[in-house]
C-alpha cells in the first residue's frame, strides 16, 4: 500500500468510516470512547488545512 494512490469523494469517505466505526463498536464496545474519537480524528484530518497544502485534495472545477 505504500505506493497505492486514494480517489474518493467526501460522502463515500464518511460512509465508510461510519462503517468502519459500527464494526468497531460491535467488536469492542468497552473501547467505544477510543473509536468515536479516533472517527472524530480522521474527519478532522480530511477537513483540515494539512490536506490541502500536501495537494492531497482536488478541488471540482468550477464550469
Amino acid at each position: 500500500m505504500s505506493d497505492s494512490i486514494y480517489a474518493f469523494h467526501i460522502s463515500t469517505l464518511k460512509a465508510a468510516l461510519n462503517d468502519w466505526k459500527q464494526e468497531q463498536l460491535a467488536a469492542y464496545p468497552h473501547q467505544a470512547e477510543r473509536i468515536e474519537t479516533a472517527a472524530l480524528a480522521m474527519m478532522d484530518f480530511m477537513e483540515s488545512e494539512h490536506v490541502r497544502r500536501h495537494k492531497m485534495l482536488v478541488e471540482p472545477s468550477s464550469r
